[in-house]
């Protein structure tokens, strides 16, 4: 029997490292849904609440110089499956309700394994460049289905669970997280530069990267339902249009990935990108306006684009291994520092009534890279 080649194998192994993702998430997303209504029965404050749902992106940016080195070692699946054991550990404080900082400590744990997961998912996705368009589609669409769930049956089922038991469900899909993890092949080995610890230095892309993720990632999310109350909503009418847009902005994240998966659709990578780009540079422009919902819209469908089309050029324009893996860690660094520091710097806008200022500002600095990095591009192609 002749051995398989990488390309026949490269989607069924981001299928498998997706639904690793994807089953570890439920516990994550139970905690964002359940942690700020339940603090009390774990004996936290609002302040511990706000601490503990940030420490892991924070820990996820610290970890970043040794990601890809640390990967390289390991190997993708065997560091798959370390961070299945830590993220089954971090759930699994949760359901003890420990003290408040055993906690901490599991957020650590947890941060550490998401970073190891979506550097595997990523790798698996785009280790085949013919193929990289189509599995980071599944990738997108897998990613969204345990979160989503989380907030379709997470109502129905405390009406009969309790909390702990319901935080159990998370652990044991943690759990069975195993499953899928032990069908990827071990890594073969390969010659080639190990990448050495550093800060990732963000060219160009990655740039554009940072500033469209802390637009419409980082701010976006904070300001929507103070901006809908400001317009005259009532907050519970604020909440549920915020809960029904964030909701269907993960439906058509797995729209987008389904689709780039069955067609053709987003063959032409950069031309995509460009009209990506456009409709974040409008959303920019009319989010701090009354079309804020028509904003938003774009906002949703130009970030679950940019999701896909990003790591994909990325991953085009990048000549080996190492530098496509450490290009991709760089991508989901700026993602995370920008919606690290997004959540304080929407609190500061809406406390100074800053947020049109600062929307149409960073739009325009926006609006100026991305026509440097496209017409830079397209002096290097004639």
């Amino acid at each position: 029997m002749s051995a398989s080649t990488p390309a026949q194998h490269s989607t069924r192994n981001t299928l498998l490292s997706s639904l690793v993702l994807t089953l570890t998430l439920v516990s994550d997303a139970l905690l964002y849904l359940l942690l700020p209504l339940y603090f009390e029965s774990f004996g936290l404050t609002l302040l511990w609440v706000g601490l503990l749902l940030s420490l892991n992106r924070f820990i996820r940016l610290l970890i970043n110089p040794w990601l890809v080195s640390y990967f390289q070692i390991m190997g993708a699946r065997k560091a798959l499956l370390q961070a299945i054991a830590l993220a089954t550990i971090a759930s699994l404080c949760f359901v003890l309700m420990a003290s408040p900082w055993i906690l901490l400590a599991s957020r650590v744990l947890w941060g550490c394994a998401f970073a190891l997961m979506r550097l595997a998912c990523l790798h698996y996705a785009t280790e085949e460049r013919s193929l990289s368009l189509k599995n980071l589609g599944w990738f997108t669409s897998f990613q969204e289905i345990g979160p989503l769930l989380v907030m379709l049956l997470s109502p129905w089922l405390l009406t009969f669970l309790t909390l702990s038991q319901v935080l159990m469900f998370g652990t044991l899909l943690c759990v069975l997280a195993i499953l899928p993890a032990l069908g990827l092949p071990n890594p073969q080995r390969k010659s080639q530069a190990k990448a050495t610890a550093a800060w990732p230095k963000p060219a160009p892309l990655h740039q554009l990267t940072f500033l469209l993720c802390l637009l419409f990632d980082g701010v976006w999310v904070i300001i929507l339902a103070p901006q809908l109350v400001s317009m005259g909503y009532s907050i519970h009418l604020a909440l549920s249009t915020v809960a029904f847009i964030f909701a269907a902005k993960r439906i058509f994240s797995m729209v987008i990935g389904l689709i780039s998966v069955r067609f053709a659709l987003f063959a032409n990578t950069y031309g995509w990108l460009i009209f990506t780009v456009g409709c974040l540079l409008i959303a920019g422009m009319l989010m701090p306006t009354t079309w804020i919902l028509f904003a938003s819209v774009l906002a949703a469908t130009g970030h679950a684009l940019l999701m896909i089309l990003m790591p994909k050029l990325l991953a085009d324009i990048s000549e080996h291994d190492n530098e496509r893996q450490l290009s991709l860690s760089a991508f989901t660094f700026w993602r995370d520092f920008s919606v690290a520091i997004g959540a304080l710097f929407a609190a500061i806008l809406i406390e100074q009534a800053l947020i049109t200022e600062f929307y149409w500002s960073l739009t325009a600095i926006t609006a100026l890279l991305s026509l440097w990095i496209f017409k830079n591009r397209k002096q290097r192609s004639e």
